[in-house]
């Protein structure tokens, strides 16, 4: 029975597979950090300023379910190497345009150039680990959101204080270069038409393919909902989260990424315990963003440093339970041999959510004068997902 080591070559491609995915973030979640500073450069209210991680969202998102839909029928190597390469790019034209405009485009073709990285990760580690192991590689993963956020925001804030926000844009592209270095060394050249143990068992007992009906017989729609829902209150905070606690008080937001660490580690645990229960475990993680959403609704007035305990916790929930969402519900398509369609279909629509997070809160934000609006419509979101994520649970008997 195999047990949850991996072996050499396993190594080799989980940590080129994380330096890849950490260094993405660096190269995207810069614009958060930066935010603030390009609105007031470029002279622009909150609706306006959130249009470009509005922009950048929806064009992930295509490119998401596009990518996903053909990433089985592809090089994944060649894929990741491809998206690095063109994010890096796109980082530094979006650091010498000069009109909003254009930094709208360019920001919209990063999101483009990011859509290629996840999928063909997820597809890399369902054809190379089984088992114990796959579990444990996803969960190891995960960690990359949490670093890559801390990494992102301190080096962009720091970078922004020192020289301005344009060479916060301008320095990750070496970081994507070496990101895409790492992935040409380390990375294997998988067969296009290579499939797991699992799928090639699956595929002669004649299991069924994925389609429309699947949607709806494995409860993937519920699942697709609950996406946005956790898409929206996570870009939320992440995206808004330093301009909520204000960029004067610096380094003081890195309290959110730092707590996803133990969340991460906390999701990790309670998965182990509870075994293949992943969409229950998930619809409950949802319910308790209502916690933090009912406090900051609550206490919007509160200090500083209570608004980012309350931020970071809800941060904590959600990144706790994105591997569930990204990594561990795709996986659950293997026998189907659709593991990179649905983890496009996922993380497609969560960014449509994380579309919805940009614009759609500068909106409110600007139109209420407050930020109390928003935590309403946090409230509402939790329920929701929740809700949807539960109900799926019945589908999910099915595979």
């Amino acid at each position: 029975m195999e047990d949850g080591k991996f072996s050499r070559m396993q190594m080799q491609i989980l940590s080129a597979c994380f330096i890849v995915y950490f260094c993405a973030y660096i190269g995207r979640l810069n614009l958060s950090a930066s935010l603030d500073s390009i609105m007031r450069d470029m002279k622009v209210l909150e609706t306006a300023g959130g249009t470009l991680q509005t922009v950048f969202a929806i064009v992930y998102a295509a490119g998401q379910f596009v990518f996903g839909a053909i990433v089985d029928r592809l090089s994944p190597k060649k894929m990741i190497i491809t998206g690095l390469l063109g994010s890096a790019l796109s980082n530094v034209l979006f650091s010498i345009a000069q009109s909003f405009t254009l930094l709208c485009v360019l920001w919209a073709l990063n999101g483009a150039f990011q859509a290629m990285l996840w999928t063909p990760i997820v597809r890399t580690i369902a054809l190379n680990f089984t088992g114990k192991r796959r579990q444990r590689a996803s969960f190891t993963m995960s960690f990359t959101l949490a670093g890559g956020h801390l990494a992102a925001w301190g080096l962009a804030v720091k970078i922004r204080q020192l020289v301005g926000w344009r060479q916060a844009f301008m320095i990750p592209c070496f970081v994507l270069m070496f990101a895409a270095a790492i992935a040409f060394f380390l990375l294997p050249n998988a067969d296009r038409n290579k499939t797991s143990k699992d799928t090639e068992k699956a595929q002669k007992a004649g299991a069924p393919k994925a389609s429309v009906r699947f949607l709806f017989t494995t409860g993937l729609l519920f699942v697709l909902v609950s996406a946005v829902t956790n898409g929206f209150l996570r870009d939320g905070v992440i995206t808004w989260g330093p301009t909520i606690l204000g960029m004067e008080e610096g380094m003081f937001t890195l309290i959110i990424p730092l707590i996803n660490l133990f969340a991460i580690l906390a999701g990790a645990t309670i998965v182990r315990a509870f075994n293949t229960r992943v969409r229950s475990i998930a619809g409950f993680m949802m319910a308790f963003c209502l916690i933090p959403s009912i406090l900051l609704y609550s206490f919007s007035a509160s200090p500083v440093w209570a608004l980012a305990l309350m931020l970071g916790l809800m941060s904590a929930i959600l990144y706790g339970s994105n591997t569930l969402y990204t990594a561990l519900m795709p996986m659950e398509y293997d026998k189907s041999g659709r593991v990179g369609l649905v983890a496009g279909l996922i993380d497609s629509f969560i960014y449509v959510g994380s579309a919805l997070a940009g614009t759609l809160t500068g909106f409110m934000r600007e139109t209420m004068g407050s930020w109390k609006g928003v935590y309403a419509v946090w409230i509402f979101a939790s329920i929701l997902g929740a809700a949807c994520m539960l109900i799926s649970v019945r589908g999910a008997k099915k595979l």
